[in-house]
């Protein structure tokens, strides 16, 4: 017998030990309602795909009437026999794949391969995105949630809240690339104005050198003190220094070799005296 609302009204559940009670409907085969201890009624649909038996609920009664529920279930046996499984494509969905997935992906997929300096982008995430974002599903991020972390950070630090919006934009559009996000997704951190940045180029005249020269010498790490003089001697980037390799040095020519600068180019910077006196004494065994 099919399925009428007169008979699902009067169902009750008549099960023992909660077993499971499904009535099932003589229009369409696998198609029935679930009655619950509790008395609560859903529709279900069994079917069986890749050797596989599967229960899928449909919804309630109430939130389905039994024609909306039975022309769901329709829609669902189209698929099945397509060979899709509409119930492990629903799980998946439901699951998704979290922002620290995403960020995860973005470092060992992109930054690492790409890009010499790729650590200032993980500690941008551990210390923005993730504690904000990290057990949220990618899918969910909208304009409103990226809007609000540049605010917050901007509150301090409006020039790094900056680079994290651009990290942000960077990764989203990477997931949408990488099935993280759909493919029409809005990346999230488009059309948020920025911060206005100003030129912050200072230069040491020459009645501050040695008060700077006192003040890098009394660094008690010796590791800081030797960057900040290669900094001053070599007049490279932090984050080209920080990069550099021992494979990229000539001894012989005392040269540097910058793989990767920001110009996209190889640059060869020459290394003075004191420069090479630096790094033979980072390089000495012990150190």
């Amino acid at each position: 017998m099919a399925l009428t609302k007169r008979m699902i009204d009067s169902m009750s559940y008549q099960g023992k030990d909660g077993q499971r009670q499904v009535s099932w409907d003589d229009e369409l085969s696998g198609f029935g309602l679930r009655v619950y201890p509790n008395g609560k009624k859903a529709f279900v649909l069994s079917y069986r795909i890749a050797g596989r038996k599967r229960l899928m609920t449909l919804g309630t009664y109430g939130q389905y009437s039994v024609d909306e529920a039975r022309k769901l279930a329709r829609k669902y046996l189209v698929a099945i026999d397509s060979g899709i499984d509409p119930l492990e494509a629903r799980q998946k969905d439901a699951q998704g794949e979290t922002v620290r997935d995403l960020c995860l992906a973005y470092i060992e997929r992109h930054a690492k391969p790409h890009k010499r300096s790729w650590r200032p982008d993980q500690l941008r995430i551990d210390r923005h995105i993730l504690p904000m974002w990290g057990n949220r599903m990618a899918k969910s991020i909208t304009r409103a949630d990226a809007a609000s972390l540049h605010s917050t950070i901007g509150k301090n630090t409006p020039y790094e809240a900056n680079r994290t919006l651009s990290l942000i934009s960077k990764i989203f559009e990477l997931a949408r690339r990488w099935g993280f996000v759909p493919e029409n997704q809005r990346n999230p951190a488009r059309d948020i104005d920025q911060y206005k940045e100003e030129k912050r180029d200072r230069w040491v005249n020459p009645e501050e050198l040695p008060r700077l020269a006192q003040a890098i010498d009394a660094e008690p790490n010796v590791y800081v003190r030797m960057a900040l003089w290669l900094y001053l001697l070599t007049g490279v980037r932090k984050s080209e220094l920080l990069a550099a390799q021992w494979d990229d040095i000539d001894w012989q020519r005392q040269e540097l070799r910058l793989g990767e600068t920001k110009a996209g180019r190889v640059h060869y910077v020459p290394l003075s005296a004191p420069a090479l006196a630096i790094l033979r004494e980072l390089a000495a065994p012990g150190r």
